[in-house]
């Protein structure tokens, strides 16, 4: 009988799997707000419920994004590790993932021009003085329009690469296996790295190249802090939320991830080109042929040579194994379904049927925080297709 790959062991840099079924990292906004520094979260005993329910024997789980300072988000319950009372809280979660047997890497993030002034308390900062088009919005925040970000300087970037590291080092120091970067999603690293969002003239812009300019310092950083076999990085080339809408998306992402193969990290987690935050499969497929761009991950898979690829973004049971056994992928992350299915590792390896997630309870806080989390009710079971539904608009 053939063993399918996803349940073979695989190296991540020093990090071992006993399999390849990975959770994905999920915005859920479950911290519980803090006291002692207002405007920030913690993580709490929810938290470590659900992320423990996730673990298994060798598996790998990735939190959900945790901002690096109050200025990179500002959203609510949104934990993180950048306070002095936050990286203490997240030890007994640490220590339960381990205990089921699991590793966990932290998400590193920053928002940049995403965020708002109202929750963040100071301007947002990006590539250049570039705003997004629209409101700002968030449960309980009233609408606004976004916000013209301070276009960073070399002491800013010096500043933000200062607070990853110091997030790093202090997830490290409470038990965490390994740090990701969040450099996708448009969000700060991917405004550097998208032409329409950089127009800056200096060392961190003006060529494609130069776009990746400030990724590739920061990971470099981040190696000396923690070691490249504890470090891995999320991409997102064919990205187009967050209004993400750059050129040279191929030859500029087959660039970006030949150098952090060069430079040895442990991972790179490249979301599929078919997953977007509010277009269907079919929709975004129509997206990338109206901008002459062949969706597919093999130009990347080749420029990372053996430095393995997580892939993230609409996959299924059946794509689950067909990745793997075709070698487009050494591991696949899953989101949605892994809201739904605690055990969705033991129901992908037995054959069982999943259930659909409620969208309406992606994204808290709410009163009833474990509703949609830790405990599911009246559930329905999934379909393939839901897959190919936007992650927002399903």
């Amino acid at each position: 009988m053939t063993i399918s790959t996803a349940w073979t062991p695989l190296q991540l840099g020093d990090v071992q799997l006993a399999h390849r079924v990975v959770l994905a990292p999920l915005t859920r906004n479950r911290g519980t707000p803090s006291t002692e520094y207002p405007g920030t979260y913690l993580p709490n005993e929810l938290m470590t419920e659900y992320y423990t329910q996730r673990a298994t024997p060798g598996g790998l789980l990735i939190t959900e994004a945790l901002p690096v300072s109050q200025r990179a988000s500002g959203v609510p319950g949104i934990p993180a590790l950048f306070t002095p009372e936050q990286p203490a809280l997240w030890r007994p979660l640490v220590t339960s993932v381990h205990g089921a047997g699991g590793l966990i890497f932290a998400q590193l993030w920053h928002q940049g021009r995403t965020t708002h002034s109202g929750l963040a308390h100071a301007v947002p900062e990006s590539a250049s003085a570039v705003a997004l088009n629209g409101e700002f919005a968030w449960a309980g925040f009233e609408a606004r329009p976004f916000e013209v970000p301070h276009a960073m300087d070399a002491d800013d970037i010096a500043r933000v690469q200062d607070e990853f590291v110091r997030c790093a080092r202090a997830a490290r120091e409470v038990g965490f296996d390994g740090v990701e970067i969040h450099a996708g999603n448009g969000y700060l690293f991917d405004q550097f790295h998208h032409s329409n969002i950089n127009k800056r003239t200096d060392a961190y812009g003006g060529s494609l190249e130069a776009r990746c300019t400030f990724t590739l310092e920061t990971v470099r950083k981040l190696m000396a802090a923690i070691g490249a076999g504890r470090l891995g990085v999320r991409l997102t080339p064919f990205g187009l939320f967050n209004q993400a809408e750059g050129e040279q998306r191929v030859e500029q992402w087959t660039y970006l991830c030949a150098e952090l193969a060069k430079l040895g990290v442990a991972y790179v987690h490249l979301i599929e080109p078919r997953f977007d935050e509010f277009k269907s499969a079919a929709e975004k497929a129509a997206s990338l042929s109206s901008l002459s761009l062949a969706p597919s991950l093999a130009p990347f898979r080749a420029a990372l040579g053996s430095t393995p690829l997580v892939s993230a973004g609409g996959h299924t049971p059946t794509s689950l194994h067909a990745t793997l056994d075709g070698g487009a992928a050494d591991a696949v992350a899953f989101g949605r379904y892994f809201i739904a299915n605690p055990d969705l590792v033991d129901r992908l390896r037995t054959g069982d049927r999943l259930y659909k997630w409620d969208r309406s309870r992606f994204y808290g806080p709410f009163d009833d925080n474990e509703l949609g989390y830790t405990v599911h009710k009246a559930q329905k079971w999934a379909v393939e297709a839901d897959a190919a539904q936007a992650q927002l608009a399903d």
